[in-house]
């Protein structure tokens, strides 16, 4: 995930992300495919078709500098 998809909306207090989900479930802010939840232990997890799953911060990859005679094909 990105941070830019990541916005704190609500603080909803439940056992579980499944608690969660059944207390919103019939609710105007039911819980869609995609959705965020940051637990109390700062764990995020996204929803999704069969249930939740970790999520993690999407990290760029950093191109390494490269040494002009390192990179000499011989």
């Amino acid at each position: 995930m990105k941070p830019k998809d990541y916005e704190k909306d609500a603080v909803i207090e439940a056992a579980s992300a499944y608690a969660v989900w059944v207390a919103l479930r019939e609710s105007e802010k039911a819980l869609q495919v995609g959705d965020l939840l940051e637990l109390e232990s700062g764990e995020i997890r996204i929803f999704k078709y069969i249930g939740f799953e970790e999520a993690r911060w999407y990290v760029p990859e950093t191109a390494l500098p490269t040494d002009a005679a390192s990179a000499a094909v011989t």
